[in-house]
């Protein structure tokens, strides 16, 4: 690993002198600013990335860093193709719009209007239920039909493996992110377009926007201009087994570089693809039936960076893992594309400071709080049997992690507001650290968006 060091370091230099924008006044506190925060954190995430930062529709700064390939040394470029994971879903819920705008599919009709032979439920479940995160339906990564398994999947038989699943809670009271909701949706489309699903984003969407370099991955085909992807586990840095696409299919399937996104970009906000009315509909909120809202619209969440709105998601798979963040309020549009696998979150970290350094934000400093405060709040806190937080304490930090998969939070790093008051940075979560005065015990309190979740009383 000492080597890798030593490659990262030069190739970055050597990224920074031959890829970057031509320098002006404007440019340059950008490249000074993005280019610290990649070659200071860059390692712990990735081999190798490439950044876009665009402003009032124009390319401002595009940059590769670090390596595509470690063994043979090669730099990393800003034209290179990514796997960009669940990215993908936003073009999915786009070619949905698009059946919608055309009369072919309603946002209520129930989805066995176009699988009739998808079990009913005891609650109907409707498109727009798929496409907000609302349906209840099980996510197929946490199902296991080993009747069902197979090493490449068609749509129907990739429907079938996740169809009898009972639904996890009533259509439209919960938002709970589910691959399945929009694997089902790339089966419906090739239903009511009667073509395949690559073709369709092919002729509709990707041609449309003016997209070369984007494309839906066939499996066992090499990408041109792609990096290796890796993964990196506690046993560090590994070369990256890559998923059949037929597992991943609407949900994650596609591939693009960073300047085609920023034209996917620039198409929506131009209503080339949908109606901007209907984009508009895509980046609102989904209202639950108690009265609250999601944070996710149609195949984007809608987040606050600090104080700023953002429209945005993330896209992580095996071997790589991708970011595009909006700031309407500023105009700006950010891309972040790594070469590497990794759970720990560092990468959504990384993208969200260099999006407030592109809207000339600092970088949160750390609030210090002593080892020995750290230290006690390690431990197992418990919500219900199946609800658990580990809170771990190592290298100066705290870690928490969910123990239910569904919840979806894999170990994160969590950052101090006060001694007791802790956020994580991927997403509108913090942790407030309390002592129980009536069990005489640790506990956690938990807040999305400002608002109280749950309590975790400490058990171990």
């Amino acid at each position: 690993m000492n080597r890798l060091v030593l490659v990262l370091g030069w190739v970055i230099c050597l990224s920074t002198q031959a890829y970057g924008q031509k320098q002006n006044k404007t440019t340059e506190p950008l490249l000074t600013a993005v280019g610290g925060l990649l070659a200071a954190r860059l390692e712990a995430v990735a081999p190798g990335g490439v950044v876009l930062i665009a402003k009032k529709g124009a390319v401002v700064y595009k940059k590769a860093f670090g390596l595509a390939n470690v063994k043979t040394v090669i730099p990393m470029q800003p034209d290179m193709a990514f796997r960009i994971g669940s990215i993908t879903k936003q073009f999915t819920a786009i070619a949905i719009l698009q059946l919608v705008e055309a009369g072919k599919v309603s946002l209520r009709d129930s989805i066995q209007r176009y699988v009739p032979d998808y079990p009913h439920q005891q609650y109907p479940v409707t498109i727009e239920h798929l496409l907000t995160h609302t349906s209840g339906i099980k996510d197929y990564q946490a199902v296991t039909n080993r009747a069902a398994e197979r090493a490449s999947y068609t749509p129907k038989q990739g429907v079938d493996y996740f169809k009898n699943e009972p639904l996890e809670f009533k259509p439209g009271s919960k938002f709970r992110y589910s691959n399945s909701n929009y694997y089902l949706l790339g089966y419906i489309l090739e239903v009511v377009a009667g073509q395949s699903y690559a073709d369709y984003l092919q002729h509709n969407l990707l041609n449309k926007a003016g997209l070369q370099h984007t494309q839906y991955l066939i499996a066992n085909e090499v990408v041109a201009n792609m990096p290796q992807g890796y993964s990196r586990y506690d046993k560090g840095l590994e070369l990256a087994e890559l998923q059949d696409i037929t597992i991943m299919y609407a949900a994650g399937g596609l591939a693009s570089t960073a300047e085609d996104l920023f034209k996917w970009h620039q198409a929506l906000r131009a209503g080339k693809l949908v109606s901007k009315k209907l984009l508009k509909k895509a980046h609102t909120p989904y209202r639950l039936s108690d009265g609250t809202y999601s944070g996710y619209g149609y195949g984007w969440y809608l987040r606050k960076l600090d104080a700023s709105t953002t429209i945005e998601h993330a896209g992580s798979t095996d071997g790589f893992q991708a970011d595009g963040i909006y700031l309407p309020d500023a105009d700006t549009y950010v891309v972040t594309l790594f070469n590497c696998f990794e759970q720990d979150m560092d990468w959504t970290v990384l993208a969200n400071d260099v999006a407030r350094v592109a809207t000339g934000k600092p970088v949160e400093a750390t609030v210090v709080v002593d080892k020995s405060i750290l230290e006690k709040y390690a431990g197992e806190y418990t919500f219900d049997a199946s609800h658990k937080l580990i809170v771990t304490f190592k290298e100066g930090s705290l870690f928490i992690e969910d123990t239910n998969p569904n919840d979806r939070l894999p170990q994160v790093r969590v950052y101090p507001q006060n001694e007791h008051k802790f956020y994580m940075k991927e997403a509108p979560v913090t942790f407030d650290f309390l002592y129980d005065n009536q069990k005489q015990l640790l506990k956690v309190i938990t807040y999305v968006s400002g608002r109280k979740d749950a309590e975790w009383l400490k058990t171990k």
